[in-house]
């Protein structure tokens, strides 16, 4: 069976939040606030794991850190220790974009 789980997000929700150390703590991993140079980054892997949560139907049942979003080394995104699953990020102007397919 397939899921699909995606989520939109505006960028400037997310570019206040990360000023705030606790918020980013508690969303993002060391790996994931390494990887970020701007709220753009920010916002797409923040839709990865809302995205993430909504293909596997259970709601948040974890805290966002403890799932990692990770880049190989072509850029292209994946959920690390997830296999069967394809993940897109995209932004563009005000927007940030996350689609993920698991089977």
């Amino acid at each position: 069976m397939f899921r699909v789980g995606n989520d939109i997000l505006k960028i400037s929700r997310i570019e206040k939040a990360v000023q705030k150390e606790h918020f980013k703590k508690s969303v993002f991993t060391d790996y994931e606030i390494k990887h970020c140079k701007s709220a753009e980054s920010y916002a797409g892997i923040f839709c990865a794991k809302e995205a993430y949560f909504k293909a596997l139907g259970t709601g948040i049942d974890k805290k966002l850190n403890k799932i990692e979003i990770r880049h190989d080394e072509k850029g292209k995104p994946y959920v690390k220790d997830v296999e069967n699953c394809d993940l897109s990020i995209s932004h563009d102007g005000e927007y940030a974009i996350a689609t993920i397919i698991m089977w």
